[in-house]
């Protein structure tokens, strides 16, 4: 599957090109970027859409966070850039050399967001270019590659109401978490982690004496992650 050679290919070799390629330490762009700008179209933000937003966030972060950009159809990494993911309206936005802020129209594949002050590393995949049973829709962060492949969603879900007496309406965006696994080509939303075992129906006793017996509960990505490194460990 095209899909997962690229993540297998990609993926493994995140923490060397983030030690090697991106000095997530410093302001500056690299040189790596400077081939996206002339890769990428974008166009200005408009912001009228949120002029009333009074909770919640768009976007993943709302800081500026530096990161990686993979384009339709390339296999190399444009790195250290400065990115925002719009979670809402499935947008990335950059910051050009002058600080202008910009979407990408150019298609893009993945975008991996590093957070120094807590270490962490975040690879977010485009839906589109998820192959699977039916077509998907949205940004979506791999917790997990193997044979079964763990996906979380993080959506945004706006809202809108008009205080009592209130010459305007306000805004809210409220968050929800959704658990997909992307097996043998059918990209499945996971509605609960009991759910499992039926989903992986060759180690289906397995995976249930597994659940049992680690009382996990669901509640975190870890408990997810844990029962598909479990399954991929099996295989």
């Amino acid at each position: 599957m095209k899909f997962v050679f690229c993540i297998v290919a990609c993926v493994s070799t995140i923490a060397l090109h983030a030690q090697k390629t991106v000095d997530v330490t410093k302001g500056t762009t690299s040189a790596m970027a400077l081939t996206f700008f002339d890769a990428v179209n974008g166009e200005p933000i408009v912001f009228a859409k949120f002029t009333h937003l009074v909770d919640g966030s768009p976007y993943f972060r709302d800081e500026w966070m530096k990161g990686n950009v993979v384009m339709n159809g390339e296999e190399k990494q444009y790195a250290g850039i400065l990115l925002k993911l719009d979670l809402y309206q499935n947008e990335v936005h950059y910051q050009t050399q002058s600080g202008v802020e910009m979407i990408a129209v150019t298609p893009i594949q993945r975008v991996i967001l590093f957070d120094t002050a807590a270490q962490q590393i975040f690879n977010f995949v485009n839906g589109q270019f998820i192959e699977a049973n039916s077509p998907v829709r949205g940004w979506y962060l791999l917790l997990t590659e193997g044979q079964a492949m763990l996906f979380k969603q993080i959506k945004k879900d706006l809202y809108e109401h008009r205080p009592y007496d209130a010459a305007t309406t306000e805004q809210s965006i409220s968050n929800s978490t959704h658990y997909y696994i992307l097996y043998k080509g059918k990209f499945t939303e996971i509605k609960k982690l009991r759910a499992l075992p039926d989903l992986l129906p060759e180690k289906k006793s397995l995976i249930s004496d597994y659940l049992k017996s680690n009382n996990l509960s669901g509640k975190t990505d870890s408990d997810f992650e844990k029962v598909i490194g479990y399954f991929n460990g099996l295989n």
